[in-house]
């Protein structure tokens, strides 16, 4: 399935790279997101290849939903731009996510990052690798003296939605600046491509306080097979994916750290 994923984003990518050079029509969807045209049209083409590559196995996407199941627990899971607001800004850290998911777990996971010509990408017990056009493929492994304490860590979350700067969308104001204020550097990076650099070793922990399925899915097995850990917000580590929010971090410790601080408004 790892291969499949990869020739699917390959396909896309000059598209992908064609619209982003000339991004400017959106719209919005009730929740107020942005949808582009280019979003429903890299996901009808992602469909139609996996369809012929993968028939009969069910696909999640972000903008068509459900398609080959009454209930989503193994299949493919699309989002075919994560980042559409920075996809639109014209900042170049969006992605097009892929995932082949088996029992409610991500076994592989894509992040294409066409405008950079880079693919982090990962199998179960296959490891995470990098591939950025010109260069020799890099397995990404976390470093085995990764921080354990907030106060040692570079810290990211990619806004301030449902967080105590500003409730947004969320329904839980998640303390922030407890980790903003403590951290040994903190700050502010596109959606997926933070936790692609926890699985790079250039970051140590990045936080979305709101996510779907087709957002989290592709990330969870980068992240593990690189060595680090990941929770959904409430600290739960199995199903993430259907967590609504994900944290990924280098250690174990490190992530117990920053989910408590995350939380406490809450549990005082």
């Amino acid at each position: 399935m790892l291969k499949i994923a990869l020739e699917a984003v390959t396909a896309i990518r000059k598209k992908t790279q064609d619209a982003f050079d000339g991004a400017g029509k959106f719209d919005y969807k009730p929740d107020r997101s942005v949808i582009t045209q280019t979003d429903l049209m890299l996901e009808t083409e992602l469909r139609d290849i996996f369809t012929r590559r993968s028939p009969g196995v069910p696909i999640l996407g972000e903008e068509f939903g459900l398609e080959g199941a009454e209930k989503f627990e193994s299949g493919w899971v699309i989002d075919p731009i994560d980042g559409t607001r920075a996809f639109l800004y014209g900042i170049p850290l969006f992605s097009t996510l892929i995932a082949f998911v088996e029992q409610g777990e991500p076994v592989v996971g894509v992040m294409s990052f066409p405008a950079i010509s880079t693919v982090v990408y990962a199998a179960k017990g296959e490891g995470c690798w990098m591939s950025v056009e010109g260069k020799p493929l890099r397995q990404l492994k976390i470093a085995e003296n990764s921080p354990e304490r907030v106060e040692q860590a570079v810290m990211t979350a990619s806004g301030i939605h449902s967080t105590s700067y500003n409730l947004a969308d969320g329904t839980i104001a998640y303390n922030l600046d407890s980790l903003v204020k403590s951290a040994r550097d903190f700050t502010f990076v596109n959606d997926c491509y933070q936790h692609a650099m926890v699985a790079a070793g250039r970051l140590h922990c990045a936080i979305d306080t709101l996510m779907k399925p087709w957002d989290s899915a592709a990330i969870l097995p980068c992240i593990k097979e690189a060595g680090g850990d990941f929770c959904s917000l409430d600290g739960r580590r199995e199903k993430v994916m259907f967590g609504g929010s994900l944290i990924s971090a280098c250690t174990p410790k490190l992530l117990d750290s920053a989910v408590a601080r995350m939380n406490s408004f809450i549990l005082n």
